[in-house]
C-alpha cells in the first residue's frame, strides 16, 4: 500500500509512463521519464494551461488556463483538470493498444492457419528421419492430390462397371439377335417346304386335268383331300402373317441401372396399395379405360395392363380393408414400384395410412421398389394439401434412402395421374429414351 501511494505521488508530479513489470522479488518497477514542462496559455502567456473544457462547441480548442476558465471564453463551461483528462486519454489509448495487440495476434494466428491450410492442400516435400536417424526429403501428398486420386479411383471403378454393364447389354442383344435369326431361318425353311407342297399340289392338279373323265372322277377324293390341306395351310399362313410383323428393327430401352430391354414395351410390375376407400380401383380403371367407374369395395384384387409411352405397367390393385391387408405381402415378389393411395379428405385416417406405409417400407422384398404416393381427392374442398400431407406423415424422414414422390391427383377427372406415371417412367428408364415408341 505504501509503495502504491508513492507511485501515485510520482504520477501527480508529471510521470507519464505506466508500464509495469515484475522482477525477482515481485516488486513493480516503474519506468520514469523526465516530467514535461507545462504549456503556457496562448491568450494569457503568464499562466500555464491547467484545465480542459468539456463543452461540445469547444472541442476544437479545449485547453485553457485559470483566467480563461474564470473570465475568458470558457467562463461557466464544464471543465476538468488537464492531468485527469490526459490520464483518461492515455488509459483509452492503452485500452485501444491492447485491443489492437489482441486483434493483431488473432489476425496473425489466422494467417498462420491459412498458410498451414494452403500447405496441406498443396502438399510438398517434407524432411523426415529414418530409423537410422538419417534425414531425407519425402513427398507428402496434399488434400488436392488426395481428392484427385479419389476422383480417378471412383471413375476408374465406374468405367469398369460400365464396361461390365456394356458387355452384359451386348450379350443380351446378341442373344436376342441369335434367337430372332434362328426363328426367321426356321420360318424361311417352313415357307420353302410350304411352297414345295403347293407346287406339288398344283402339278398334281394339272396332270389330273389332262387325264380322261374316268381318271378325273377316280381322283376326286384325292383332289378334295389336297384342297383341304391347302386351305388349312393357307389359314395357318394368314394367321401367322396377321400376328407377326416383319420388321428388321430392334427396339432397345435402357433402365436406370444400365440394363437393356429389347422390345417395343418394357414391362413393369406395380402394386397399388392403400386403405379401403382411398380410390385405388378408380385410379386403375381411369388409367386403363380413361373413364370414371363407380367405386366398389375390392374383395381380393384387380389386375390390369396400362401402356404408357414405351412402358407397359402391369398394375395389381389389392383390397385395402383391414382383414385383407395381411394378404398384401403375397404381391410383393418382383414388384418394381409401389403406388400408395391416400384419401386426402379423411384427416382422421392419415395416421392409419402412415402406419401401413411404415410397415410397407420395412419389407425386404420392397427395399428396391420405387414409391409413388397419390394424394387422391384433391378436388374436394378442405382436402389435405400435398405439402401438409408430406409434413404430417413425415415423409422425408420415413422414406429416407428410397426413391419416392408424392403426387396430388383426382381419380375422377384424371388430374395428376399421368404426372405420377411420368415420375415412375423417369425413375425406371434412362434419360433420353422415354419418348421412344
Amino acid at each position: 500500500y505504501t509503495y502504491v501511494c508513492a507511485i501515485l505521488k510520482v504520477l501527480e508530479c508529471g510521470v507519464c509512463e505506466d508500464v509495469f513489470s515484475l522482477q525477482g522479488d515481485k516488486v513493480p518497477r516503474l519506468l520514469l521519464y523526465k516530467p514535461h514542462e507545462k504549456m503556457l496559455c496562448p491568450q494569457h502567456q503568464v499562466h500555464a494551461i491547467e484545465f480542459v473544457c468539456l463543452e461540445d462547441g469547444c472541442q476544437p480548442g479545449p485547453l485553457m488556463c485559470c483566467v480563461c476558465k474564470e473570465y475568458g471564453k470558457h467562463q461557466g463551461h464544464k471543465h476538468t483538470v488537464l492531468e485527469a483528462e490526459a490520464n483518461q486519454i492515455r488509459a483509452s489509448i492503452l485500452d485501444m493498444a491492447h485491443c489492437i495487440r489482441t486483434f493483431t495476434e488473432e489476425v496473425s494466428e489466422y494467417s498462420r492457419k491459412l498458410v498451414g491450410i494452403v500447405q496441406q492442400i498443396e502438399g510438398g516435400e517434407q524432411i523426415v528421419e529414418d530409423s537410422m536417424g538419417m534425414a531425407h526429403t519425402e513427398h507428402v501428398p496434399g488434400a488436392a492430390e488426395s481428392a484427385r486420386s479419389c476422383v480417378r479411383a471412383y471413375f476408374a471403378d465406374l468405367h469398369e462397371t460400365l464396361c461390365r454393364q456394356e458387355e452384359m447389354a451386348l450379350s443380351v442383344v446378341d442373344a436376342h439377335v441369335r434367337e430372332r435369326l434362328i426363328w426367321l431361318r426356321q420360318q424361311q425353311e417352313d415357307m420353302t417346304i410350304l411352297l414345295s407342297q403347293v407346287s406339288t399340289a398344283c402339278l398334281h392338279c394339272e396332270k389330273t386335268l389332262q387325264q380322261d373323265d374316268c381318271r378325273v372322277v377316280l381322283a376326286k377324293q384325292e383332289i378334295n383331300r389336297l384342297l383341304e390341306t391347302l386351305q388349312k395351310q393357307q389359314q395357318q399362313f394368314t394367321e401367322l402373317a396377321d400376328h407377326i410383323q416383319l420388321d428388321a428393327g430392334i427396339p432397345v430401352t435402357f433402365t436406370k441401372d444400365n440394363r437393356v430391354h429389347i422390345g417395343p414395351k418394357m414391362e413393369i410390375r406395380v402394386v397399388t396399395l392403400g386403405l379401403d376407400g382411398a380410390g385405388k380401383t378408380t385410379i386403375l380403371f381411369k388409367l386403363k379405360q380413361d373413364e370414371f367407374m363407380q367405386p366398389i369395395p375390392t374383395i381380393g384384387f384387380n389386375v390390369e395392363t396400362v401402356e404408357y409411352k414405351n412402358l407397359k405397367f402391369t398394375i395389381w390393385d389389392v383390397g385395402g380393408k383391414h382383414k385383407l391387408r395381411p394378404l398384401w405381402k403375397h404381391y410383393y415378389l418382383n414388384t418394381q414400384a409401389v403406388v400408395f393411395v391416400i384419401d386426402s379428405c379423411h384427416r382422421d385416417r392419415l395416421m392409419e395410412s402412415h402406419s401401413e406405409l411404415a410397415k410397407l417400407l420395412t419389407e425386404k422384398e420392397l427395399r428396391d421398389a420405387l414409391l409413388l404416393i397419390f394424394a387422391n381427392k384433391q378436388d374436394v374442398p378442405g382436402a389435405v394439401s400435398v405439402e401438409e400431407m408430406t409434413e404430417l406423415l413425415s415423409l422425408h424422414k420415413l422414406c429416407c434412402g428410397r426413391s419416392w414422390h408424392i403426387q396430388g391427383c383426382d381419380a375422377r377427372s384424371g388430374m395428376g395421374l399421368h404426372e405420377g406415371l411420368d415420375w415412375l417412367s423417369r425413375q425406371l428408364v434412362a434419360a433420353g429414351v422415354l419418348d421412344v415408341a
